[in-house]
């Protein structure tokens, strides 16, 4: 259809749709025509829900409709979020809707921007407004209004209290948001003809989100979405997915292709609550203590080249390197050896990484080349990627101090591990979190460095080693 030209029409649509999210969201996009040319409108699995949210409105029951939704990759399901939210906010009087995702990057760079999208193609778009972290109608901007709000085990004051008439609360890749927030949320729903709708990947088989397709089976709405079925997917990329995990029935390809939950048991790495109390934290003593420096080296792309610096139970804030060629990184880091002084560098020399750690060793630079393939000094672990993460693990669980970097905090938080068929520990890979999440955990990686290996302040002599002196 073309774009309404007038009020009347868009605000009947509106009172028509009411109960109606399905044909509310084919008729408010030009389905088919410039931007959605690819997009002939929802998929099925959209419509099969959109209509079982129809049902519920217009039936008898007065119990909150609660939507749980598993897919693998491609499956549209931010997009699915964001045409919810907008119905919502569009045909609800002074609705209350809050947002939240696993992390706060992936919910303000993925999820909000996914409403951003939809709100700019929409042919209401005039009567809202969207920012960074809200979005309101412009004619009541304090009482109709949808907000995006990162979820903290320490703060989760900010899920309740939501007893509005017109409640709509969603989760979005919910397998790892903290079950206290599950727990919070479940006392909003007081009032009639409200909604709850979590989406995500079902990355583990403990926890609130796994539930909902389990144990609490009976009070939710639940669907397994096959990636491969879905119009918006790339087909030939999930069937390499499956081979390259060794078949349609291994836990990644349940996971990232089929919808569905994986049979082994993973586990969060490190704590949400630890990353958090560390965050607040103050480290006393450290000032005589030596520098440990770690660094993670990407080149272009979405990854970051970081160095970090810990000193005692003290992590100084991270630096992130502009994206740039190998050489200009390598002296970047050896002016920040030459500014710190650290007792030790280690050096993620993996991959591009090599580069790096031969232009500082030409420079004198004493540096240790780590790679996080290589074979771990206790048999615990699968390698040593695995090894530095868990002692790091160790070192913010005991309390340290901690930038207060959300991006840090994010990347710390997204690991899970599991075990190997031998018993040994192995996290997940950094080409999975990416997909997962939208970001590599670099941060968090040059900060793992700095646990490679021992680090000791004196010598075999009892003599306090000293820093090395570079020239400038």
């Amino acid at each position: 259809m073309n774009k309404p030209d007038y009020e009347d029409e868009l605000q009947q649509a509106c009172v028509r749709f009411r109960d109606d999210p399905l044909n509310f969201t084919l008729f408010m996009y030009d389905w088919g025509q410039a931007e959605l040319g690819s997009w002939d409108g929802p998929d099925g699995w959209h419509r099969e829900v959109f209509n079982e949210i129809k049902a519920y409105l217009q039936g008898p029951e007065t119990i909150p409709l609660c939507i749980a939704v598993a897919s693998g990759h491609g499956a549209a399901k931010t997009a699915f979020v964001a045409w919810l939210i907008r119905w919502f906010m569009s045909c609800r009087p002074h609705p209350q809707v809050v947002c939240t995702a696993n992390t706060e990057t992936q919910l303000l760079t993925k999820t909000w921007r996914e409403v951003a999208k939809w709100h700019g193609l929409a042919h209401n778009a005039h009567w809202f407004e969207w920012t960074a972290t809200s979005y309101y109608y412009k004619a009541h901007p304090a009482t109709w209004k949808a907000n995006a709000i990162p979820w903290s085990e320490n703060n989760t004051e900010a899920f309740a209290g939501t007893h509005e008439e017109s409640v709509l609360v969603v989760f979005d890749e919910a397998s790892k948001i903290a079950d206290s927030i599950w727990e919070v949320t479940d006392g909003v729903f007081t009032t009639r003809k409200n909604i709850w709708v979590v989406c995500g990947n079902g990355t583990r088989n403990v926890g609130r989100f796994y539930d909902c397709f389990h144990r609490f089976k009976d009070y939710w709405k639940t669907w397994n979405i096959d990636s491969r079925t879905c119009k918006a997917a790339n087909r030939a990329y999930l069937e390499r997915l499956i081979e390259q995990y060794g078949g349609e029935d291994t836990d990644p390809a349940r996971v990232r292709v089929r919808g569905e939950f994986p049979r082994v048991a993973t586990r969060q790495l490190i704590s949400t609550e630890a990353v958090e109390k560390a965050q607040t934290y103050q480290a006393e003593g450290f000032e005589l203590l030596p520098k440990v420096m770690g660094v993670d080296i990407a080149r272009f792309g979405e990854n970051s080249s970081v160095i970090a610096v810990r000193q005692g139970r003290k992590v100084y804030d991270l630096k992130v390197l502009p994206k740039q060629d190998l050489m200009r990184t390598a002296h970047e880091v050896a002016a920040a050896i030459r500014s710190e002084r650290p007792l030790q560098v280690f050096v993620d020399g993996s991959g591009m990484g090599a580069g790096v750690v031969d232009r500082l060793r030409q420079l004198n630079f004493e540096v240790v080349d780590v790679n996080g393939g290589n074979q771990s000094l206790n048999p615990r672990f699968l390698n040593k990627r695995a090894e530095m993460w868990w002692e790091m693990k160790e070192f913010i669980e005991t309390l340290c101090e901690l930038p207060p970097d959300a991006r840090l905090k994010d990347e710390l938080t997204c690991v899970s591990y599991d075990f190997t068929d031998k018993g040994r520990i192995r996290l997940d890979r950094k080409s999975d979190i990416m997909e997962d999440y939208g970001f590599s955990p670099d941060r968090a990686d040059a900060l793992a460095l700095t646990f490679a290996y021992p680090v000791a302040d004196f010598s075999e002599e009892g003599v306090r080693l000293e820093p090395p002196v570079y020239a400038d």
